[in-house]
């Protein structure tokens, strides 16, 4: 694998992740339950920001960017499945990431919540255009909407890449992907 065209697999994970600026959202978890909002965001704030003026200025602009201010104080196990996703999106932008890698960020988020959740990672990309977000997702529909260009894997190997047009209109991808009647609109 390469970031900035260095070959960083013998790099340990911890030092890509400070060295290269890469944060990620996990599937699932990547809270911490028995924690409320502000305290998740505080323990990893309290790892990767070392001015607590700026620590704290930058929990509460989280809290406020992400629309969390009245689960401020909710244990993250209760928090819906929009609200945990978006806590844990926000726990990843502490560090000011140049990548962050997004694993099934849909999975599980009901129709209102998936599109808030996309306008989200839109607008973490429009406004840092040096930021870069890698989703692997299985909701092509819900993927394909909002990427700029997308790959399409079938055992273990890249059958197509593209911007998502032309991505859905490959007759490899077609085969053993999307079907004939797949379409983003």
């Amino acid at each position: 694998m390469f970031i900035d065209k260095k070959k960083v697999n013998n790099i340990p994970i911890y030092k890509r992740s400070s060295q290269f600026k890469v944060s990620i959202v996990p599937q699932n978890g990547g809270v911490f339950s028995d924690l409320t909002t502000y305290q998740n965001l505080n323990a990893i704030a309290d790892l990767v920001i070392v001015e607590k003026k700026e620590r704290l200025f930058k929990i509460e602009n989280m809290i406020s960017k992400f629309e969390l201010d009245a689960v401020k104080f909710i244990k993250a196990k209760y928090l819906s499945g929009g609200q945990r996703k978006r806590l844990s999106i926000s726990m990843a932008l502490l560090s000011n990431p140049k990548i962050i890698l997004m694993d099934e960020p849909f999975q599980g988020l009901d129709l209102i919540s998936t599109r808030s959740l996309q306008e989200t990672i839109v607008n973490l990309q429009t406004e840092d255009n040096s930021r870069c977000c890698v989703i692997s997702d299985h909701a092509a529909r819900d993927l394909l909407n909002i990427s700029d260009r997308a790959i399409i894997l079938a055992n273990k190997k890249i059958i197509a890449h593209g911007q998502p047009k032309e991505l859905i209109q490959n007759e490899d991808a077609k085969n053993l992907y999307f079907g004939n009647t797949f379409n983003i609109n």
